[in-house]
């Protein structure tokens, strides 16, 4: 029922795009997703997947983020951006504004508030939207906080620190990857997770507006094509906007719109020469055009998304990784065999045994937790995540990311002082 749907992009480059739940708003489809995000998507959880039942006649949980595994302590600080050259793509009479979340390593601060993993209105903006899909949920779960501290001071004490941008799938808000992003952060690196306002399902505001999502459910092929080439130029040049904002965020300038002071020491703390991106399905779409599109970006990784643009013609000549589901690889997909020929940079491909498209988010973590709880069918995780464990997927996504970023920006030497659980695990495939 989840099962990834295909479709053509009938392009001057004749380029194929594999799409499924995360990348095209299709009819069934869209509705399943919209599903998925609405139950699920809201409550990275731990990395068991704990999901506490709450004494209750109606099933209930409280589901947790996972604990990140680096020895750094969390900052995190949301911004709202707006860049005054650029009319709304999606609606022209506004200028083009972003919320993104800079997560960093922070002093040891533990008395600063968590940051809530979603806002109360988010939340609700999906809850509203249950009895619409009919999806059987037979139960509550409450939402724990994230491990970032708000807005704490950065641990300037490490120096300079290297700087990785994470794009969503279609129509995801950022939140979708805090358990990756966390851990990164955890480990030394500052990530800037993004939302694609008005394309992303809701996108929360300081003054408390909640932006929705404007695009229309299209079926036809053409409108679909049309749909995913304008979000890829949009999330494109949402990016390359985003990595000015750092610029000059570097330089101490406060880029926020509504003026919201900077943590102490973050500016210090930015490594412009050492910039990485990943992103999730069309996320990591937009990691290739990126990088094709700006040399500011030195290496990326595609977390199951089917590539499209100008990159497909033209490869990159810096490392970039692809990580398939269990379903994808260039076998399967044409667009990756396209990317593959041309590209003259570094690569490597691997393929997540057991996973499904989606299984490159929270949602391989929080959707069998409801599951265990009895929120959800029993059956409903298999089929969104797949078979491989919670537990292992994160596990191995989280070292896989950090170990390529690692190497790219010198922190390792050579791929041969890894450790060894880096290069060598039956659940991570490499496809040569």
């Amino acid at each position: 029922m989840l099962a990834e749907s295909r479709t053509r992009l009938n392009r001057s480059r004749a380029s194929t795009v594999q799409t499924g739940e995360g990348i095209i708003l299709l009819g069934r489809v869209f509705r399943w997703l919209l599903i998925l995000l609405m139950a699920s998507a809201w409550a990275a959880v731990g990395v068991v997947a704990r999901a506490e039942p709450a004494p209750s006649q109606q099933a209930s949980a409280v589901v947790t983020l996972p604990e990140p595994t680096g020895s750094e302590a969390i900052g995190v600080v949301d911004l709202h951006l707006v860049d005054p050259s650029r009319h709304d793509p999606y609606l022209p009479t506004r200028t083009r504004e972003l919320m993104v979340s800079i997560w960093y390593p922070a002093a040891d601060q533990a008395a600063i508030p968590l940051r809530p993993w979603v806002s109360e209105q988010v939340s609700r903006a999906y809850s509203d939207g249950l009895a619409k899909v009919g999806l059987p949920i037979t139960g509550s779960w409450t939402l724990a906080s994230s491990h970032g501290r708000v807005d704490a001071a950065a641990d300037s004490a490490g120096g300079r620190r290297p700087i990785v941008l994470f794009s969503p799938g279609m129509g995801m808000p950022r939140e979708t990857s805090t358990a990756q992003a966390e851990d990164l952060a955890s480990h030394g690196f500052v990530v800037v997770t993004i939302s694609h306002t008005y394309e992303s399902q809701a996108t929360e505001f300081p003054d408390g507006r909640l932006e929705k999502s404007v695009l229309p459910q299209v079926v036809d092929a053409e409108q679909v094509n049309a749909q995913i080439g304008q979000a890829i130029q949009v999330r494109v040049a949402d990016t390359r906007f985003v990595l000015d904002q750092l610029a000059d965020l570097s330089t101490g300038v406060d880029p926020d719109a509504d003026g919201h002071p900077l943590p102490a020491n973050l500016a210090g703390i930015l490594d412009l020469s050492k910039i990485g991106m990943f992103g999730h399905s069309l996320g990591g779409a937009t990691a290739a055009q990126v990088m094709h599109d700006d040399r500011r970006v030195a290496a990326g990784v595609d977390l199951d998304g089917s590539l499209l643009g100008s990159v497909l013609t033209d490869g990159l000549d810096r490392p970039f990784v692809l990580i398939g589901s269990a379903g994808r690889e260039r076998a399967q997909d044409p667009s990756w065999q396209q990317f593959w020929a041309a590209d003259h940079g570094p690569k490597l491909e691997f393929r997540l045994d057991g996973s499904q498209h989606l299984s490159f988010s929270d949602n391989q973590l929080i959707v069998p937790a409801l599951a265990a709880a009895g929120i959800v069918p029993a059956d409903f995780a298999a089929k969104v995540v797949g078979t491989i464990a919670p537990q292992d997927s994160l596990d191995l996504q989280r070292v896989y990311l950090r170990t390529f970023f690692d190497t790219t920006f010198g922190r390792y030497d050579d791929l041969t002082k890894t450790p060894a659980t880096t290069l060598l695990h039956p659940g991570m495939i490499p496809v040569p």
